[in-house]
């Protein structure tokens, strides 16, 4: 009689095992061939859940993603200030524990995927992932009456702080942690004094 697998815990344990292993190798220097066979899983099997190393990755990316999210949602309940949430909501960015400073190199490591795919499970989530987040956004501003005017600006924050990130990457004196601190400062004390 074959065995049944559940094939969404199936991909969910390659994801943590290839995880464990991203941060141990990084992307870049991850061997398919090497993460199979010490996986314990046959090609055969591998390729039944992934086509390529790339789906593979973004199936990774992608649940940690979700893991994180839930965490930030946990934290937040604790936030009493807006901008006490907001620093929580952007911990990843600013954080100096060990697993945002992992994730953040898998992010950048995986970022050609992000960008350049023409799949559409991958844009898809693209596009699903910024609604989470700005939805998200938009409840963290749900204690404070905004006009039209400021809701526009919540949309901004994110693509700000992806714009700060992207720049930490390039230049090496930027203090993302510093710099994404004091916009965030600034844009609640700009709407606080609003409204």
């Amino acid at each position: 009689m074959p065995i049944i697998v559940n094939k969404e815990q199936k991909v969910k344990e390659i994801c943590l095992k290839a995880y464990t292993q991203f941060v141990d190798t990084g992307i870049d220097d991850f061997s398919l061939n090497q993460f199979i066979s010490s996986s314990g899983i046959s090609k055969g099997q591998f390729y039944h859940y992934f086509k390529t190393k790339e789906d593979l990755v973004f199936e990774v990316m992608s649940h940690k993603s979700l893991e994180l999210f839930e965490e930030v949602d946990t934290d937040l309940n604790s936030a009493k200030t807006l901008l006490e949430k907001l620093l929580i909501y952007f911990a990843l960015y600013i954080s100096e524990d060990k697993e945002s400073v992992q994730f953040r190199q898998m992010m950048f490591d995986s970022f050609h995927i992000y960008m350049h795919s023409t799949q559409p499970k991958v844009r898809e989530y693209n596009h699903t992932l910024y609604q989470l987040i700005d939805e998200k956004l938009t409840e963290l501003f749900d204690s404070i009456s905004l006009d039209t005017g400021a809701l526009t600006l919540i949309k901004s924050i994110s693509a700000t702080a992806d714009g700060m990130y992207l720049r930490s990457l390039m230049v090496d004196d930027y203090d993302l942690k510093d710099e994404l601190s004091t916009y965030l400062t600034q844009i609640v004390l700009i709407i606080t004094k609003e409204h």
